[in-house]
């Protein structure tokens, strides 16, 4: 069932839950198995309600200048795949934002005003934005893996209120990180399995 407004499906005074996910140890991050995604869901709000989402740019924190860019489309990716809800194509939503005026200024942050028209313009429910913290090469034992670490939230469209957020970190295998091919030594490899591990947690305790 759709509701009318913001305020139906999440009310003004909410209680967030953490969901407890056991971690791994400091020695499996260095051989490929990372401490388990961790997990915020709103126990207030109406999963249900989010049919139809956009996704922002994610933000980049790490030095890789296209890092962003690489982790936001192989999480639009595996969120298609999984279908929680319907996906708005980017290039809609842009078009939406720039309509009434709402792209992000320098610093890449967005008008909570003019985010809430452009989603409304999108008829998007939700909208989910992330950040990238770490995209780079580390040594560890004399070897170099790739690491991967990104915050992922879904606010609700006319509230802003955060539903979900999720926060992952992953390193890959040595000796030396590359970017083509399938094993886990390369960061295309690395960055797909984590964004389909943070997916695969989401469908199971938030969509």
């Amino acid at each position: 069932m759709r509701h009318a407004s913001g305020a139906n499906h999440f009310p003004a005074v909410r209680r967030a839950i953490p969901i407890a996910v056991a971690a791994a140890s400091g020695l499996a991050l260095l051989a490929g198995c990372a401490a388990a995604p961790r997990l915020f869901v709103s126990d207030q709000a109406d999963m249900s309600f989010y049919r139809r989402v956009a996704v922002l740019p994610f933000s980049n924190l790490s030095p890789d200048r296209f890092a962003g860019e690489r982790v936001t489309r192989a999480f639009i990716t595996e969120l298609i795949i999984a279908h929680p809800f319907e996906v708005i194509e980017p290039s809609e939503f842009a078009a939406s934002l720039e309509k009434v005026g709402g792209e992000p200024n320098v610093e890449g942050r967005y008008d909570p005003d003019k985010l809430k028209d452009a989603a409304a313009k999108a008829e998007a429910n939700g909208i989910i934005r992330g950040a990238v913290t770490e995209y780079s090469t580390q040594r560890a034992g004399g070897d170099d893996f790739p690491a991967v670490s990104f915050d992922v939230e879904l606010l609700d469209a006319a509230t802003q209120r955060v539903v979900w957020r999720i926060s992952i970190n992953r390193r890959g295998h040595g000796r030396v990180p590359v970017f083509g091919g399938p094993s886990e030594r390369t960061f295309g490899r690395l960055t797909q399995d984590a964004c389909a591990d943070a997916v695969a947690h989401l469908r199971a305790k938030a969509f």
